[in-house]
């Protein structure tokens, strides 16, 4: 199960980090922008954040977040990168074979280095809460997706004079 939540999330980053790249760059921002205070108000929510808590805690917050992105953008380009070089050598191959391995890993150090950050802010009850609020906010975002998806699709099919 924590498996399946873990690609859910996973799948939801790229969609919205797909989305974002076909985007121009002022676009990108906005809609980065869009999606950050969407999660920042998901977070206040469920996880009752006092103001004071939220103009501490979200900026640390952010911080990882965009270092956690930024490892996996540069993961897959990476991997992209070796994987069109048709004379990628071996070491270059296996050296992003091991990027690709230890992205986890490195996200999770991000996050342990944050976790202790985070003590400072958050109570511990909330501090348990906040994967399951990211799980949380990560299907909502999904399911958004799949309505709008389907909604585009219905429209396409009827046709623009139907």
């Amino acid at each position: 199960m924590h498996l399946r939540l873990c690609f859910i999330a996973l799948f939801a980053i790229s969609v919205a980090t797909t989305v974002a790249q076909q985007l121009n760059e002022e676009d990108r921002n906005r809609y980065i922008n869009e999606i950050r205070e969407y999660k920042h108000e998901f977070l206040t929510k469920e996880l009752s954040l006092s103001k004071e808590q939220q103009r501490d805690f979200f900026p640390a917050y952010d911080e990882m977040e965009d270092r956690v992105l930024r490892i996996g953008t540069d993961t897959r380009e990476l991997e992209r990168q070796v994987s069109e070089n048709a004379s990628a050598s071996d070491v270059e191959i296996e050296a992003a074979a091991t990027a690709v391995y230890n992205q986890k890993l490195k996200e999770g150090e991000i996050e342990t280095e944050y976790l202790e950050k985070f003590k400072s802010i958050l109570s511990p009850r909330q501090l348990l809460s906040l994967k399951n609020a990211e799980k949380k906010f990560t299907q909502q975002l999904l399911r958004h997706h799949r309505r709008l998806s389907r909604e585009r699709h219905e429209e396409g099919r009827r046709g623009p004079n139907r």
